[in-house]
């Protein structure tokens, strides 16, 4: 089949040289006909022989109306001839051509980096924003800890637990993308992540030569605190240097962002130089943690931290006797002759996950179970938190249950500080609520190691889980605030009360991530329940698919990567975050108390 445009050729003759590609002959309109030989751009020698063919032409008289074939062009020479090209492509002169292709091309400004320059660094505008935004960050978390990071590595190693859901720390961990994170290895890594905690390699860690400084800055006192308020990291910095903060971010450029060790002398007068290299550690757990996470250690320590603030802790803890000898079961039972108090038994030393929890219908019952013989693997006996049983919960549906809130607690070169997360869930249990069947966990725990096994798991609740959210509007924003605010607090006197028992030694780097445990009653009292070290970080329905890689995202934001940066080779197709924010708030700092003559906390100025 021909193609459309062979049928408009005329009849033609093919002409010797074939070699003429890209050469022709031009007829000048003059009498004498004069030959030139016109090159092509893609031609540059003129062959002899076609010197001589071209020379002889000129003596013949055209009469003919023939077409000559020159390169891929059919032409008459009697009309014109033109110079070579492709029959199908449109003819465009050169000088067209550039105008064309400078309209398409729109000149880019010239962009030499606010912040960073050089080949090691990307260049776009709003990368450099946005990694100086981070640097920033890093600096202020930093500054807050007394600490100027001077990093002389480029990769860290870090080894974590497969428990625990210690795959979603893993992932985390990866996609910042200079760490390695090694299986066999726990010794030699900067950063080791365990559900339990390892005493061998907190030893390793040095102390702090650090000692808590009240950092005052030279602030103009009529700053108003809307003004930190309004401020990006305000939660999660103390006050003080939010407001010295604010000067320095109406800097532009370099001077703005970029901070160097002068600059943030101006923030801390005590500010250290500290050298981050292959055998800087840091650990998930605190030297001391039991005295949050086990039971006992948890109602003693808040107890002799109310009794010496004037308080009664059982306005924070249900009734509590800590049962571990017989004259202490002899004075339980002395003072709770009533028969119709229901109780609770919980191991004192360190469990969770429900595990060696009993329900007791009354004091006889709690007697015979406590003169058993309970003793410990290693031969030394138990002892136990006998704790009255709230009999009036509030309930969620007609069913029984708790709140869970986390807390963070963080010694950094000897600076104690700890944070409430703002997020919670609310467990629920998958029995309607009674006292008749005390023996069914389904009805009285909600813990997620207990309900998982009831055959109505997930059947109300997806995953038995509810928000704050929906809880919010299930009890009204005004009672639900109430009952935040308590917790809250709860949760800053557990820091004041035991922050020095945590980490004695003040060792350089260390934190710990404590799952809380509330409940309400009827008349939306709230009640401390337990204080978990290894609290559960499974994404347990849709509700904690999202809830657990922000708080662990959150947590490695604010304690892992201002200490452990990024090398200063970085791209934008390595950038792993953009978002800053933070759900943990600062509630307590170590270098902002203010003690009584007895060496009791009065007051906590953030």
């Amino acid at each position: 089949m021909k193609r459309r445009y062979e049928q408009r050729f005329p009849k033609f003759k093919f002409q010797e040289p074939g070699e003429t590609y890209g050469l022709m002959p031009r007829i000048t309109p003059s009498s004498n006909l004069k030959t030139e030989i016109i090159q092509n751009n893609s031609t540059e020698q003129i062959y002899p022989h076609l010197k001589k063919r071209i020379a002889n032409s000129q003596s013949k008289e055209k009469s003919d109306d023939s077409c000559i074939l020159i390169g891929n062009t059919l032409k008459s020479l009697e009309r014109r001839v033109m110079k070579p090209r492709i029959s199908y492509q449109p003819e465009i002169s050169p000088n067209k051509q550039v105008r064309l292709r400078s309209k398409s091309i729109k000149k880019q400004p010239k962009f030499d980096g606010i912040y960073y320059e050089g080949e090691k660094f990307c260049q776009e505008q709003d990368f450099q924003e946005k990694y100086a935004n981070m640097r920033q960050y890093y600096n202020y978390v930093n500054i807050s800890n007394g600490l100027f990071i001077k990093p002389t590595v480029n990769y860290y190693k870090a080894n974590v637990s497969k428990s625990n859901n210690g795959q979603l720390v893993r992932t985390l961990l990866k996609q910042r993308w200079w760490w390695l994170v090694v299986d066999n290895d726990k010794d030699n890594v900067n950063f080791l992540w365990e559900s339990a905690r390892n005493d061998n390699f907190i030893i390793s860690m040095p102390c702090s030569e650090q000692v808590d400084r009240n950092d005052n800055f030279n602030i103009q006192q009529d700053f108003l605190d809307a003004q930190t308020e309004s401020h990006p990291y305000a939660k999660i910095l103390p006050k003080n240097l939010v407001i010295q903060m604010n000067l320095q971010d109406k800097q532009i450029g370099k001077q703005g962002k970029l901070l160097n060790y002068e600059q943030c002398q101006q923030f801390c007068n005590n500010i250290r130089i500290f050298e981050i290299t292959s055998t800087t550690k840091i650990h998930n757990h605190i030297q001391n943690n039991t005295h949050l996470g086990s039971k006992k250690n948890l109602f003693l320590n808040l107890k002799k931290y109310y009794e010496l603030n004037s308080l009664n802790v059982f306005e924070f803890l249900p009734l509590t006797y800590h049962i571990k000898n017989k004259y202490d079961l002899e004075n339980y039972i002395i003072h709770n002759f009533d028969t119709k108090k229901i109780w609770i038994v919980k191991p004192g030393e360190l469990t969770n996950r429900g595990h060696g929890i009993q329900i007791f219908q009354n004091v006889n019952e709690v007697n015979m179970f406590l003169k058993g013989n309970h003793q410990h693997r290693n031969g030394s006996s138990k002892t136990f938190i006998v704790q009255q049983y709230i009999t009036n919960p509030l309930l969620y549906n007609q069913r029984k249950f708790d709140i869970r809130c986390f807390i963070l607690f963080t010694g950094i070169n000897g600076r104690q500080k700890g944070y409430w997360y703002q997020d919670g869930y609310i467990r629920t249990s998958s029995k309607e609520f009674n006292l008749n069947n005390l023996q069914n966990k389904m009805i009285h725990l909600t813990n997620d190691a207990v309900q998982k096994y009831s055959e109505d798991y997930g059947k109300f609740e997806k995953g038995n889980k509810i928000s704050f959210e929906e809880f919010k509007k299930y009890i009204t924003p005004e009672k639900f605030n109430l009952v935040y605010q308590k917790m809250k607090q709860i949760a800053l006197d557990q820091f004041k009360a035991a922050a020095e028992l945590l980490d004695p030694l003040k060792r350089e780097n260390t934190f710990e991530l404590f799952g809380l445990d509330f409940m309400i009653d009827e008349s939306y009292n709230t009640w401390l329940i337990e204080t978990n070290t290894n609290p559960c970080l499974e994404q347990t329905g849709p509700l904690l698919t999202g809830f657990m890689p922000q708080l662990i995202d959150n947590l490695l934001k604010l304690v892992i990567d201002p200490l452990y940066p990024p090398p200063q080779f970085y791209s934008a197709k390595k950038f792993v975050y953009e978002c800053l924010d933070n759900k943990f708030e600062l509630i307590y700092d170590s270098s902002k108390l203010k003690l009584n003559r007895k060496n009791v906390i009065i007051d906590n100025e953030l």
